[in-house]
C-alpha cells in the first residue's frame, strides 16, 4: 500500500466537514463519482462509506481522512489513469 505523501497532491481544504468537502469537490469538478470505503487511488486507501471523487480534465479532487488531523480535500494532477479507472467502474452522480 502506498502513502499519501508519495503522491504529488495539493491541499485545497484542511479540517473540513463532510458537507464542506463534498461542496468543494462538486464546485471544482465537471464529474463526480461516489466510491465505497476501501477504494484506492494509486495505492492509497480511502476511508469512509460513500466518498465523493471529482474529475476535471485529468485532475482528481477527493476527500481524504488523515487520522488525528481530520478531513482534507486534495487535488491530484496528471491522473488520467485514475480518471479512466473511475469512469469504467462507477456512474456519475
Amino acid at each position: 500500500m502506498a502513502c499519501i505523501s508519495d503522491l504529488p497532491f495539493e491541499i485545497l481544504l484542511k479540517g473540513g466537514t463532510p458537507a464542506q468537502c463534498e461542496a468543494l469537490i462538486r464546485e471544482k469538478s465537471d464529474e463526480v463519482y461516489r466510491v465505497p470505503g476501501g477504494y484506492t487511488i494509486r495505492g492509497v486507501l480511502l476511508q469512509g462509506d460513500s466518498i465523493p471523487i471529482g474529475v476535471k480534465g485529468d485532475e482528481l479532487f477527493f476527500q481524504y481522512i488523515k487520522p488525528c488531523f481530520g478531513l482534507f480535500v486534495l487535488r491530484l494532477p496528471n491522473a488520467a489513469d485514475e480518471v479512466e479507472k473511475l469512469r469504467s467502474k462507477f456512474k456519475k452522480k
